[in-house]
């Protein structure tokens, strides 16, 4: 499998983040990952919007295995999955990000309140740098309220005694399954 430089460089920064990219060759074999994590988990997992065929396909696979919350779930339901599953918009070779744009609270939670987050990402939404995100953003500001955010890994702070934690506020895990 042959992986461009910004696609390689967007890995390279992703791991270096703390994250985990695992390489696809199709939705049907992320499909089979998410159906792993979710095994793992054993617990409830968060959807967030995404297209009608996406959704359909999660739900039949995990029919019996986990019990599945959203699109649009309350932010207690959200709270209380073991895995969070969202479709960002990009991902950010220069700065090793993904980008989710919202335009539902409820998505954005998806990314930040479960344990673990995984997100799908096609290779050929992979961009530059931060300003080739920038058309995105300027799109979505002209439909709806909207949020835009950048994922660099698993949540971590140095507030407590000046060191590193991982996961205080927000997912230890974040994984992006890249279809290449």
């Amino acid at each position: 499998m042959r992986i461009n430089g910004k696609v390689a460089l967007f890995i390279e920064r992703f791991r270096e983040q703390g994250g985990v990219v695992e390489l696809v060759q199709s939705w049907d074999e992320a499909l089979g990952l998410i159906e792993r994590e979710a095994r793992a988990a054993a617990g409830s997992i968060a959807i967030a919007t995404c297209e009608i065929e996406l959704l359909e396909s999660i739900r039949d696979r995990l029919k019996g295995v986990s019990r599945l919350v959203g699109p649009r779930a309350s932010p207690a339901e959200i709270a209380s999955c073991s895995l969070g599953v969202s479709f960002p918009v990009a991902g950010i070779a220069e700065t090793g990000s993904i980008l989710e744009i919202c335009y539902d609270d409820s998505d954005r939670l998806v990314s930040t309140l479960p344990p673990t987050h995984i997100a799908y990402l096609e290779s050929s939404k992979v961009l530059e740098g931060l300003l080739q995100a920038a058309p995105l953003i300027r799109q979505a500001s002209r439909q709806n309220a909207f949020s835009a955010t950048l994922i660099s890994g698993p949540s971590r702070t140095a507030d407590i005694e000046l060191r590193q934690v991982i996961g205080v506020h927000g997912p230890h895990t974040v994984k992006v399954l890249l279809k290449v």
